[in-house]
């Protein structure tokens, strides 16, 4: 039970309440999700090469 004291009042010292710190948290991962390109692996013709 310490630990969830400490980690409230921790909150309220940096963030002022609770309700701010979920607002910060929630302002934090509003932001969209950068998609990177999918990559194209090349075919391989080398001596490792798959053969079907």
């Amino acid at each position: 039970m310490a630990d969830i004291r400490d980690l409230l009042r921790e909150i309220q010292i940096r963030y002022g309440s609770v309700e701010a710190f979920c607002a910060r948290l929630r302002a934090l991962t509003d932001d969209p999700t950068v998609e990177l390109p999918a990559l194209a692996l090349p075919v391989s013709s080398g001596r490792h090469r798959r053969i079907d």
